[in-house]
């Protein structure tokens, strides 16, 4: 297991969903329409916030070793958020391209892979990314009004609920979750990521 409560139910849609994902990097990368957080039809997420809520200008790049029932598949991710704007890549383990998501709190740009599945929502990846990474403070005034609430009980342990469910659980291994590692255990959807930093590489 790659998390300490991960857990060990999957659902069928996230299997299909990740399996997809990695033949999507060997098919090379294709343009498509990204769907507006909004207009997603399937299940409310909680509300994205806005790049400048960060407070700052970060960069990570990421491994990411996504578990779903007996099986895993490790990926990459690539992160540069500024004040205007969040861009994220996401990358095979060999280093193609499978995803690619620009938002400025207004506008999406989206590039998939032609066999990526509509199933896996760009505003998904990016809801995850910001219940790990974003300040307490910024998650629980967006959150709150939408009723969606987040709290850290302690112990390196941030969690998610809605309508009193836990829906999400985010426990951390090092005081910086950018420069460090993190695990996402994900109860609606049936899927944990362990989030580790890549090494810095040395100067030439």
């Amino acid at each position: 297991m790659i998390t300490p409560t991960g857990p060990r139910r999957i659902v069928a849609a996230t299997r299909r969903c990740l399996g997809l994902l990695l033949a999507a990097g060997v098919a090379g990368c294709a343009a498509l329409p990204a769907p507006a957080p909004e207009a997603a039809p399937q299940v409310e997420l909680p509300p994205l916030l806005a790049p400048a809520t960060l407070g700052a200008s970060r960069d990570a790049q990421q491994i990411l070793r996504a578990a779903f029932g007996e099986h895993e598949v490790v990926l990459r991710s690539v992160v540069h958020v500024t004040p205007d704007q969040i861009e994220m890549v996401i990358l095979t383990a060999l280093g193609q391209r499978a995803i690619s998501v620009n938002w400025n709190s207004k506008d999406w740009k989206v590039e998939t892979a032609p066999m990526v599945p509509d199933t896996l929502r760009p505003e998904s990846l990016l809801a995850d990314l910001q219940l790990a990474l974003w300040p307490l403070a910024a998650l629980q005034a967006a959150y709150h009004p939408a009723g969606w609430e987040v709290t850290e009980p302690g112990g390196g342990v941030r969690r998610l609920r809605h309508d009193g469910r836990l829906i999400a659980e985010v426990e951390y291994a090092d005081a910086d979750p950018w420069r460090g590692r993190y695990w996402i255990s994900n109860f609606r959807f049936g899927y944990a990521l362990a989030v580790e930093a890549e090494p810095a590489q040395a100067a030439p």
